[in-house]
């Protein structure tokens, strides 16, 4: 009997606006109560004869498996491509053949007894998405000790991943006292009942993710971070067969350089809320399994270049996740640790293309991992009541992440002057989450010095309470970041509204916050809401003038961050509006 369907309504979305030439992708999903979930997808090269599909697996987190084909086309019928792909679905006996004509319409079908029986699909909200499903983070340290050769390495990371998979290991929840053994010990699960679900587990952290929740800005994604345990003692059977089947043997070898170094697993494995924590041990070690072949190959890559054949020059991996909104799910990357992300630029447009991504914007550098380290809020306007659809009504908002930077953070008192440099920083920070600089936020001084060096102000200027405009916010993006913007300028705050369909542009087409600056106010402009029966705008505003903590619940309920209407200008004052601009890149 097939599984039911369900397809996430990202991948709705991305098809929906997919234009290729290739006529085969694939399909990930995860099997969970009896359904198939589709979750992802990717076009299929076939370039060089090697299937690149198994290589983005490892990509992907853990549960997350190849699950079918998609086809391009008007027909339903297979060329041998397509069956070849069918033969390495492993995660369910019926893979799934979706075929998309010209109309983007939609159809599925399972495989069942080598024949294609259609069938009907539900499609899952992203809301339902984060709700019903749990993401599990193992992190931990291994050593590498292997000589500096490509045989060396490849035989260290193959002896890992046995022991991983042997049932030698242990998991252990951090924040808990749970543990998870394997088949290598006669318990499954201590510190928990062995019918606890992860599910259960999150909801018995209520109480510290609501705090969480008041310092940071609304996070869909819940994540359950573990590590992993080695055996510290050794079996005594097998010291005794050591000691009564001894063979010598004398090898003459040439001298070899030798690696050693630590080496971080960090990866990622995506559960349904239900999984039982006993079943989490087999899902932890494939999930330590992927990230040991990615190490895998970015070392034995350094290893194949010239100059770091002795191992002298190797770089430590580096592990980043990233979850585009376009996709939702995540994707994991590991990197020589000190390339800089312009050297990897092949790299990331061959991912971007196998996704079906935009290639005028990052999505994997460094700046966009997830998830960010910064203590301040981010993004707060996703903690916002979702707006009710409206006829004739276009909505542009910032898109990706950015920190909210408000008077006196940092234990610095810029309270009455220090609103436009608080609009530039939120700026600023989205640049660098962007994964468009990796430049540090300038503090207020840094922004001052800016100025004082290009000849805008005097000496004098530095370490003042001296405030700042849009044009002065122009000059620093650009001599910091080399950002060109645009500056508009309106005479009254009544005028403004003439610009609607402007700043609709420059959300869709660029995405960033907007500094605006009137009398002696400054604001960060978020997004903007267009009536076009009624003329009527309405405006996505962060507040700068803040002087509280950062609680996502007081600034919302406060309208530190909110929609305002255009009577929230002043209709006699000047204002001034820096659009800082983007330029293609990957």
């Amino acid at each position: 009997m097939s599984p039911r369907l369900k397809i996430s309504k990202y991948v709705i979305e991305r098809l929906s606006k997919i234009d290729t030439n290739e006529p085969t992708g694939c399909l990930f999903g995860l099997m969970y109560d009896s359904t198939l979930l589709v979750v992802g997808l990717s076009l299929e090269f076939f370039e060089n004869g090697q299937k690149t599909y198994r290589q983005l697996l490892l990509n992907l987190p853990a549960e997350i498996e190849l699950c079918g084909v998609i086809k391009f086309s008007e027909t339903l019928s297979v060329e041998s491509k397509p069956k070849e792909i069918f033969q390495d679905v492993d995660i369910t006996d019926n893979p799934l053949f979706i075929v998309l004509n010209k109309n983007k319409t939609i159809k599925a079908h399972f495989l069942v007894h080598d024949k294609f029986e259609e069938t009907s699909y539900e499609v899952l909200q992203p809301d339902e998405l984060w709700k019903q499903f749990i993401h599990v983070r193992l992190n931990t340290v291994l050593p590498l000790q292997c000589e500096a050769t490509i045989a060396g390495v490849k035989n260290i990371m193959q002896n890992k991943r046995k022991k991983i998979a042997s049932g030698q290991v242990s998991f252990h929840i951090d924040g808990t006292s749970i543990y998870l053994f394997g088949i290598a010990s006669d318990v499954g699960v201590t510190g928990t009942s062995t019918e606890a679900n992860i599910g259960e587990l999150m909801d018995s952290f209520g109480s510290e993710q609501t705090s969480k929740k008041k310092k940071h800005s609304l996070n869909k994604v819940e994540i359950v971070p573990v590590n992993l345990v080695l055996k510290a003692t050794k079996d005594m059977l097998s010291d005794k067969l050591v000691k009564t089947a001894v063979k010598m043997m004398t090898t003459q070898r040439k001298p070899s350089f030798y690696i050693s170094m630590p080496l971080r697993v960090d990866t990622l494995a995506m559960v349904h809320r239900n999984t039982k924590l006993s079943e989490l041990y087999t899902v932890l070690v494939e999930a330590a399994c992927r990230s040991l072949r990615l190490l895998e190959c970015v070392l034995l890559e350094q290893l194949g270049q010239e100059g770091i054949g002795d191992g002298a020059g190797l770089r430590l991996p580096e592990t980043f996740h990233f979850l585009p909104p376009e996709i939702g799910h995540f994707i994991t990357r590991i990197v020589p640790k000190g390339i800089p992300d312009e050297s990897m630029e092949r790299e990331r447009r061959s991912l971007h293309e196998q996704l079906c991504l935009p290639l005028d914007r990052p999505m994997f550098r460094r700046g966009n991992a997830y998830p960010s380290n910064s203590a301040k809020l981010i993004n707060p306007h996703e903690a916002l009541p979702p707006q009710p659809l409206k006829p004739d009504v276009t909505v542009a908002v910032v898109r990706g992440r950015y920190s909210y930077h408000h008077y006196m953070q940092d234990n610095f008192n810029d309270d009455g002057w220090g609103c436009a440099y608080r609009s530039m920083q939120t700026i600023f920070s989205w640049f660098r989450f962007q994964g468009y600089s990796t430049i540090d936020v300038p503090t207020h001084r840094d922004i001052q010095q800016c100025l004082v060096n290009i000849g805008d102000k005097p000496s004098s200027f530095l370490g003042s309470k001296q405030w700042i405009g849009s044009t002065e916010v122009m000059f620093c993006l650009e001599t910091l970041l080399g950002v060109q913007s645009r500056i508009i300028f309106a005479n009254t705050g009544s005028e403004l509204l003439s610009y609607t369909p402007e700043l609709v542009h420059h959300f869709e087409r660029h995405g960033s916050p907007i500094m605006i600056g009137g009398g002696v106010l400054a604001h960060t402009i978020l997004g903007v809401e267009y009536n076009s029966v009624t003329n009527e705008t309405r405006y996505l505003i962060l507040d700068p003038h803040y002087t509280g903590a950062d609680d996502i619940s007081v600034v919302i309920g406060k309208g530190w961050c909110g929609w305002k209407n255009s009577d929230f200008w002043n209709k006699t004052a000047h204002y001034n509006l820096c659009l800082p601009q983007t330029k293609p890149a990957i």
